[in-house]
């Protein structure tokens, strides 16, 4: 790709030595190997890098198995009322914590990448679409890997719901907040000036989804002009998602009666109606993970935005002449001012 671009480079100076030199065409300034020429030998780099990264691998299963070996020591689910305070805030937990840690080690290594990609896109060594694709294959396959890993820990140390469908429903719905996630931090990445910048953003973001999760607050009660956070709040589709999942289907045991020949309070019978007191009951897994996908590609495409509005910007060149010319106007400019003030 280097090899093309160079011999692709256009003339920069006016043949006249004098006078601005004429820009390049467009079509010059792109890159000269084939949109999947690219493509290939980003996704090999790409590839290497993850595959050599094995520090940083090794770390994030760590964090995964981690955080399953925590929950699973806290968390003992059973039939009883008391389980679904406990399910509640274990998912709730699961959420938070997914997103927290896909945002996090996005921002903090994005940023950096973004640089060397303003470098080489400034040398026209390839496109950024070509760029955005590769990165995105190369890491949707880790991400997927590291969430099971997680899920597949937590399923059976906390007794969820034992059903190999209900177990992959739980794997695909932590799956897709992970990529959502990533997706969020990769826009910030893209989009801030700098990662001090991209870091500065994320708690503000961070805290809001975790207030609109579904379970701090009713959808009923958020103010007027906030209605729309918790449909973009990605940790409210994956807590919502995964009570879904979890309760339907479920039944629990009645209290003890409190006092002999005294009868137990009300209770919830069954996951559904502890779904309808979160008001989930018209909701369900499939619009969910809808909901989820919608924010994954819509993050993708701001990156992606982010990146091509980032383009190298360069000043246009100018013959020796025309420099020199204008250095001239310019210390003669600063002189004037200079007897002007002295003058006062």
């Amino acid at each position: 790709i280097a090899r093309r671009a160079a011999a692709a480079r256009p003339a920069v100076w006016a043949e006249d030595g004098g006078g601005e030199a004429p820009r390049p065409k467009a079509s010059a300034l792109r890159p000269k190997a084939p949109p999947l020429t690219q493509f290939r030998l980003l996704f090999a780099r790409a590839w290497r890098q993850v595959v050599r990264s094995k520090g940083v691998l090794v770390i994030k299963a760590v964090q995964q198995v981690s955080m399953a070996l925590v929950y699973g020591g806290i968390y003992h689910l059973t039939r009883e009322q008391r389980s679904i305070q406990d399910r509640l805030g274990l998912l709730s937990l699961v959420a938070v914590g997914g997103a927290n840690l896909a945002i996090a080690g996005t921002i903090r290594a994005f940023p950096k990448e973004k640089a060397l990609v303003v470098e080489e896109r400034a040398k026209r060594l390839y496109g950024v679409v070509a760029y955005f694709a590769s990165k995105l294959i190369s890491d949707v396959p880790v991400t997927a890997v590291l969430s099971g890993l997680f899920g597949g820990l937590l399923y059976p140390l906390v007794g969820l719901q034992k059903t190999a469908r209900k177990f992959g429903t739980f794997l695909g719905l932590i799956t897709l907040e992970t990529l959502a996630s990533s997706g969020l931090g990769l826009l910030l990445g893209a989009a801030a000036p700098s990662q001090d910048a991209a870091l500065a953003m994320f708690p503000p973001i961070i805290v809001l989804m975790v207030i609109f999760n579904g379970f701090n607050i009713n959808r009923a009660s958020v103010p007027a002009p906030l209605r729309w956070v918790p449909d973009a709040s990605l940790v409210r589709w994956a807590f919502e998602g995964l009570c879904i999942n979890e309760f339907t289907g479920l039944t629990f045991l009645p209290p003890r009666a409190s006092a002999p020949g005294r009868p137990g309070a009300q209770y919830v019978r069954d996951g559904e109606t502890a779904l309808a007191n979160l008001a989930f009951g018209e909701s369900s897994v499939r619009r969910c993970a809808m909901a989820q996908a919608g924010i994954v590609a819509g993050c993708w495409l701001g990156s992606l935005r982010a990146l091509q509005a980032n383009r190298p910007r360069m000043a246009r060149l100018q013959a020796p002449g025309a420099a020199k010319s204008a250095l001239e106007a310019h210390r003669k400019r600063r002189q004037g001012k200079e007897q002007k003030k002295h003058a006062r």
